[in-house]
């Protein structure tokens, strides 16, 4: 998808205008919302910021001894650990300043994406729990140092935006990828259900980024991670 958009995109009074929320409420309301949403435990303010830098008390993204769903399950945990941290630390650094203008429904995106990878780390959690396994509380140890570092160089929305698209068409690929290796249909169905949305986080982002938005007939698996 390397495609440009011929059509100009919206210019950020009329982001404002349509969406309401102005750049100073999006300042003042992510100081509320960085506690709540997005953690995915990735890369910080020149990595101290970063969703990675916890040090949460539960086990790695790649459980020791885990097989089968469990094995997938952990995996796509600390997928959504790394992206909640993420989102998180984006959220602190445009509140803070450092990635210049940030469009009103960029704001809103990046509230909304963090708040729902939360939900879906919390989902693959239960499915862990209920196999008897400790919860995945930390990010996966193969894309962090790169996250991190992509992280540390961000010094627009914009920066940040293509590192959210990286991380989301990772995860959609690697959700694809893992959905014939699940045995319960409770998990299939969750995994493609998480799958779709992070394959339209992915569409949006690249609309913000003016590249074309219309994802392929068919989704691909080779962005995907292994654990």
């Amino acid at each position: 998808m390397s495609k440009e958009i011929t059509k100009p995109m919206e210019t950020k009074s009329d982001l404002e205008s349509s969406n309401g929320l102005s750049r100073r409420r999006f300042l003042v309301g992510t100081g509320v919302a960085a506690g709540v949403v997005v953690a995915t435990a990735a890369c910080g303010s020149d990595s101290e910021e970063s969703g990675g830098g916890q040090t949460p008390t539960s086990s790695q993204s790649g459980q020791q001894g885990a097989s089968g769903d469990a094995a997938v399950a952990s995996l796509a945990a600390g997928l959504e650990v790394l992206a909640v941290g993420t989102y998180k630390a984006a959220l602190d650094a445009a509140t803070a300043g450092k990635l210049g203008a940030v469009p009103p429904a960029g704001a809103t995106f990046v509230q909304t994406a963090m708040a729902q990878h939360q939900q879906h780390l919390d989902a693959w959690n239960k499915v862990l729990k209920s196999a008897g396994q400790p919860e995945v509380t930390q990010p996966n140890a193969k894309l962090k140092p790169t996250v991190d570092a992509e992280f540390a160089k961000a010094k627009t929305f914009a920066d940040a935006a293509k590192l959210a698209l990286t991380l989301e068409e990772t995860a959609a690929a690697t959700y694809l990828s893992a959905i014939p290796q699940l045995k319960d249909q409770a998990a299939i169905k969750q995994a493609a259900s998480i799958q779709a949305i992070d394959a339209k986080h992915a569409s949006i982002l690249l609309f913000v980024l003016g590249m074309y938005p219309v994802p392929d007939a068919f989704a691909k698996t080779e962005k995907a991670v292994t654990a």
